[in-house]
């Protein structure tokens, strides 16, 4: 008897002692995967991801053949952007109306050939950042048309979303999420 619960308390303790190391070979194996993904969110803060996640975004938006703008803004727009704008578009639904009457990607209604070029990116933080871009729509038998967007970007799920499009327009400034805010509260 004596031997049987000698045996068990030796089979207790080194169960033990594996149990503790397997704790320890989590615990860097977790460190590491932190390291990584502050490795990959600081990767992503560089201003050469950023105009990259850019040309991507607008590559998809310009490659897309049924150009299904809810969907390109549910996958581009950041969440809050996305918020407002399912609001606007329920009551204008609602109320018989249009709140939407071009396409802000290619910056029109009717188009061919949009291209993006980027003039600049500044004010890179950790959680925010504005991108300068030039939509061109090239028009066959038209002169092509050029449109400035300053682009206010935030990092949410893991990559940089698109928060605002805003630009000039006869010297005013449109505002894209300022114009459904105005358009949720005069219409509720």
């Amino acid at each position: 008897m004596k031997f049987t619960t000698l045996a068990l308390m030796c089979c207790i303790a080194l169960a033990s002692c594996n149990g503790a190391n397997a704790n320890k070979q989590q615990a860097p194996q977790q460190v590491t995967q932190d390291k990584q993904v502050a490795q990959d969110k600081q990767d992503k803060q560089s201003e050469q991801y950023i105009r990259q996640r850019l040309t991507d975004i607008y590559a998809e938006a310009f490659r897309d053949k049924e150009h299904d703008l809810m969907a390109l803004d549910a996958k581009f727009m950041s969440q809050e952007y996305n918020q407002l704008q399912n609001r606007a578009m329920a009551i204008a639904e609602k109320n018989d109306d249009m709140v939407i009457d071009a396409d802000h990607w290619v910056q029109g209604q009717d188009w061919t050939y949009p291209t993006m070029d980027i003039k600049r990116i500044d004010n890179i933080t950790n959680t925010t950042v504005t991108a300068h871009v030039i939509i061109t729509t090239h028009m066959p038998g038209c002169d092509s048309q050029q449109t400035e967007l300053t682009l206010p970007l935030v990092y949410e799920r893991g990559d940089w979303f698109i928060d605002n499009m805003q630009q000039y327009y006869e010297g005013e400034l449109l505002d894209e999420k300022a114009w459904y805010k105005d358009y949720v509260e005069h219409n509720k």
